[in-house]
């Protein structure tokens, strides 16, 4: 693998996913599959990308010089961090345009799009009782109802599943 090829799938990557570890699979796809590293090596990648200062999704860096050692790592970093630096470009040209009511209910709608997606993946990762469903709903409708503040909906959630799993 040579660098340039590096650096367009770690580019690829990081323009498709939503950050942190969302870039992982992509990676995972162009990197372990065709030998360039190993299982191992992603899991260190994480890990080192956890336990380190910043984002986690720096996680790449330590992947890229898995790859190519300290060249990897420096193409890697360049490649995961152009994404996010050239939507601040394009939101400062396009900021006008930004604050229009059209654009408010795009941003809307992805919103409630990838809450959609979130729920669809938990409900087939983990396969959701009766009383999950009732809480989920419970919580859902003191949301819709916005007078409950965000941290007693996490308190009140942790003390449901401390319930939970107490029974």
């Amino acid at each position: 693998m040579s660098p340039l090829d590096l650096f367009f799938e770690v580019l690829r990557a990081a323009a498709l996913s939503v950050g942190g570890a969302g870039s992982l699979p992509l990676l995972r796809e162009s990197l372990v599959v065709p030998g360039h590293v190993t299982e191992a090596q992603v899991l260190e990648s994480l890990a080192i990308g956890r336990l380190s200062t910043g984002p986690t999704g720096l996680y790449v860096v330590s992947l890229g010089y898995f790859a190519l050692g300290w060249v990897g790592a420096a193409v890697a970093l360049a490649a995961a961090v152009l994404p996010p630096l050239s939507l601040v470009a394009v939101a400062t040209v396009g900021r006008r345009w930004l604050l229009t009511p059209w654009a408010a209910g795009i941003i809307r709608g992805i919103a409630l799009s990838t809450s959609g997606l979130l729920v669809a993946t938990s409900v087939q990762l983990v396969d959701p009782g009766a009383v999950q469903v009732a809480l989920a709903l419970a919580g859902l409708a003191a949301m819709l109802h916005g007078r409950v503040h965000p941290a007693l909906m996490i308190l009140g959630g942790a003390l449901a599943g401390a319930a939970l799993e107490a029974l």
